[in-house]
């Protein structure tokens, strides 16, 4: 049996958090009777431009929705993630695509309209069927420069099919066990932003111990009954390299890295709403140790909630990535920077609505590395160049 098979019968489809968009707020305010279940909404907007109206949020508190107030919160999926609020095991459903990511903590999540929810929310109860499952298998290791997004977009070029999008992927193995809690989350953002939006990833121990001083609840587990058939892809997740993807006649390419190297980029954005996790920027420093960026380049990081922006500003790293010349924006900036196309194809960064907006899309240490030399470098050869940099000051100091 599949693993959401599992978990639906268990469940018996009970859903246990709703997260809600800041865009359904009127509307929710205007028809919902009373909450029968924990509903939540984070407003992740600028506050410029913060159109909910404050007497909406005061009628929907009275009917017993929370409300993170925009300015101290993030991206909907990782203050999710962060407060604990979605377990293994358990159904979570909301109207805002950006919680489906929430699916690498074993949590079911259901994407629905406003109809669908203002029913939810007024009878406490949603009819869901168990989809069709496609098993993903990852073995392996990943390289020193692979991330999550990489093998999201080796998946979709190589394995993936336009009627995948409507099954359920279900993703576990050893590879992925081997794979970092925060590329798992980079894994699943791509696959959800460009179109496979159903997802279920297996649990592990990274998964529990990243749960358990943060979650209240139990969490329940489930386990892939495996068979050799054609609903299963095995990839050894070794074998991939950085990826790049681009738009072309609006339609995306995506291919290794390298068939690109060399193009010239100037806009340079990592985080917003992937690859916006403190071990994505800190991993980024480490490659690029403490280098100015080039001054063709102007780049920004958009940690994904306060509480990042926090630990960047406690561990030193906020003050040294802006002193060598980046750029700090909340996670909120993204939707501002990509309301415009890229009608230059000048963007790179690690996020699909860069690559939407006509820019291109690649892991975070590939944009580190764009933003070192100003072109499409490959991690690889920028952590060369700076070798070579650093052998070439030592022996002029020593020469002195």
């Amino acid at each position: 049996m599949t693993m959401i098979h599992q978990l639906l019968a268990a469940a018996k489809t009970k859903i246990d958090q709703v997260i809600l968009n800041t865009k359904d707020v009127h509307f929710l305010a205007e028809n919902l009777t009373s909450t029968k279940i924990p509903a939540l909404i984070i407003n992740n907007r600028l506050p410029i431009e913060d159109l909910v109206e404050m007497k909406d949020i005061q009628i929907l508190r009275s009917k017993g929705v929370e409300y993170y107030p925009s300015g101290r919160t993030g991206m909907p999926a990782l203050v999710t993630a962060e407060d604990g609020l979605a377990l293994p095991g358990s159904l979570l459903a909301t109207t805002d695509k950006n919680l489906l990511e929430l699916a690498v903590l074993g949590t079911a999540v259901a994407l629905l309209d406003r109809d669908e929810m203002l029913k939810l929310l007024n009878t406490g109860t949603l009819k869901l069927t168990a989809p069709k499952v496609r098993n993903i298998v990852l073995q392996g290791s990943p390289g020193e420069w692979i991330s999550g997004i990489d093998i999201a977009l080796y998946l979709i070029k190589y394995y993936l099919k336009p009627e995948d999008k409507h099954l359920m992927l279900e993703i576990h193995g050893e590879g992925l066990n081997a794979l970092p809690l925060h590329e798992r989350f980079n894994l699943a953002r791509i696959l959800t932003d460009l179109g496979y939006e159903h997802l279920l990833f297996q649990v592990d121990e990274t998964v529990m111990a990243f749960l358990q001083d943060r979650a209240d609840g139990e969490g329940h587990y489930y386990f892939p009954e495996l068979k050799d058939d054609e609903e299963t892809i095995t990839i050894d997740i070794q074998k991939i390299h950085p990826m790049l993807a681009w738009k072309e006649k609006d339609k995306i390419k995506i291919e290794p890295l390298t068939d690109k190297d060399g193009q010239e980029t100037a806009l340079i954005f990592i985080g917003g709403d992937t690859s916006c996790r403190y071990a994505d920027i800190e991993t980024g420093l480490k490659l690029i140790r403490y280098t100015p960026l080039t001054d063709t380049v102007t780049a920004c990081i958009m940690p994904g909630s306060q509480l990042v922006n926090g630990d960047l500003l406690d561990m030193g790293i906020a003050g040294i990535l802006t002193e060598i010349g980046f750029d700090l924006l909340p996670s909120s900036f993204l939707e501002l920077l990509v309301s415009r196309p890229d009608t230059k194809g000048a963007r790179l960064g690690t996020s699909a609505q860069i690559l939407h907006s006509g820019g291109m899309l690649a892991n975070a240490l590939s944009c580190f590395s764009a933003a070192m030399t100003g072109k499409i470098t490959h991690p690889l050869e920028l952590e060369s160049i700076l070798k070579q940099k650093e052998e070439h000051k030592h022996d002029h100091e020593h020469s002195e």
